[in-house]
């Protein structure tokens, strides 16, 4: 295995099989695991109008032009008006730091509730000019251990989080465990050499970043913290990149299909068993409530959030109410997409194509995780309840919605989730 410390990892704690991304691209599900709203709640449902913290909702835009409706514009960046992480645990005694990329604007993570940080990272900081440290990997692990050692002299409980700018482009890697990379079986075999070339870089671009991981660990074992503290790993989104390997997950970075919302999720700490697994739907912004009721805190004084504390579920206790949850999903733009909703509950998902009004898209992932087989005209009763939750939802937090377009051009074809684009 080319993840040691990650495969590790998930040996040592809970593996989630079912865990989702907030949004199917970076900023808009950053903000939504910092507030534990949906990308719909947040109104940073994707990129643009950067840096406004405005309510207003506005339409239109070079990507709507010509298409049959008009996107809102997201503000694009974390209201102020709404809680983080940081801001809840600090009340609590928590010593707080973000490390690496920010990327969701709002003045960075020292005007909301983070003692350390790195400022309003965007990607752009992310692409190093020191060969030896690439994509910040190891300068970003040894800000971190700091902090560590800090609070641990000082007796002082901390809230880490380590936002690597690892698997985003521009790609860099040591030389070294590229080389090691182009070695390994199921790569050197690529064609043709220039795909090969690329498949090894990102992959060593992970393990270095894997080997990163395995120093702060260790730095946790040292100060003897390691009983004490619940380590999260996790991605905010899923792949975009083509690495010549055959796909079972339809979709990709920006969809809201499993290949862009599904992804990797391992938690390790106390009273959680070794080697465990939990098949429950959990998204990013669980881990607000969550974080909040691990510190003692109270998750029922969180105001406007949309996650619930999965702490049961670290227990290995099952809980109804999470598992006949609803999770929602909005990205209603046209940016390498069509415009799209989603509504999960257990095993059925239920999408919304506003260019493909009146129709109806669900399915089960049980049987279904490629979502292949649409079955919304074997289950019209289903689907009806989930539109209306939808509905429901969308309403309740006054969501921003596309709207006709009134001079659509007549040549725009829209996407098919049948066909694809044409």
């Amino acid at each position: 295995r080319q993840t040691p410390v990650i495969d590790q990892l998930a040996k040592d704690g809970m593996i989630f099989s079912r865990a989702f991304a907030p949004a199917g691209m970076c900023a808009p599900s950053r903000c939504s695991i910092q507030t534990g709203m949906s990308a719909a709640r947040t109104r940073f449902s994707g990129n643009g109008n950067f840096g406004t913290t405005s309510r207003e909702v506005t339409y239109g835009g070079r990507r709507s032009k010509g298409k049959l409706v008009l996107e809102p514009q997201p503000i694009g960046s974390l209201d102020p008006k709404q809680d983080t992480i940081g801001e809840y645990l600090k009340p609590l005694g928590y010593a707080t730091a973000h490390v690496g990329k920010w990327h969701i604007y709002g003045g960075g993570p020292g005007k909301h509730g983070y003692d350390v940080h790195d400022g309003a990272t965007t990607n752009a900081e992310g692409n190093s000019k020191d060969p030896k440290d690439p994509k910040l990997i190891f300068s970003m692990t040894r800000k971190a251990i700091g902090f560590m050692e800090t609070q641990a002299k000082a007796g002082k409980p901390f809230y880490l989080q380590v936002s690597h700018y690892a698997e985003h482009n521009a790609v860099q890697c040591l030389p070294e465990t590229a080389a090691q990379c182009l070695k390994l079986k199921g790569i050197r075999d690529i064609e043709p050499n220039g795909l090969r070339k690329r498949v090894a870089e990102r992959t060593a671009m992970v393990l270095d970043m894997d080997r990163s991981i395995g120093t702060l660990l260790k730095k946790l074992d040292e100060l003897g913290l390691r009983d004490n503290t619940y380590v999260v790993f996790m991605s905010d989104n899923g792949h975009h990149r083509d690495t010549g390997a055959k796909k079972f997950l339809r979709g990709n970075k920006w969809w809201l299909w499993e290949g862009g919302i599904r992804v990797p999720m391992i938690v390790t700490g106390p009273g959680i068993t070794t080697g465990s697994r939990c098949d429950v739907n959990v998204v990013g912004y669980d881990f607000l409530p969550t974080f909040v009721d691990l510190a003692g805190g109270s998750v029922e004084k969180l105001r406007d959030i949309d996650g619930a504390t999965i702490t049961p579920l670290l227990k290995g206790k099952g809980d109804r109410e999470l598992a006949k949850r609803f999770l929602y999903f909005h990205y209603p733009h046209h940016r390498n997409t069509a415009p799209h909703s989603v509504v999960l509950q257990g095993d059925l998902k239920y999408f919304r194509f506003y260019e493909q009004p009146g129709s109806h898209y669900l399915y089960n992932l049980k049987y279904s995780i490629g979502e292949t087989e649409n079955i919304a005209a074997q289950n019209k009763t289903v689907v009806a309840r989930f539109a209306k939750e939808m509905d429901r939802y969308h309403t309740a937090i006054k969501a921003c919605l596309p709207k006709p377009n009134p001079d659509p051009d007549p040549k725009y074809k829209p996407y098919d989730p049948d066909k694809g684009w044409e």
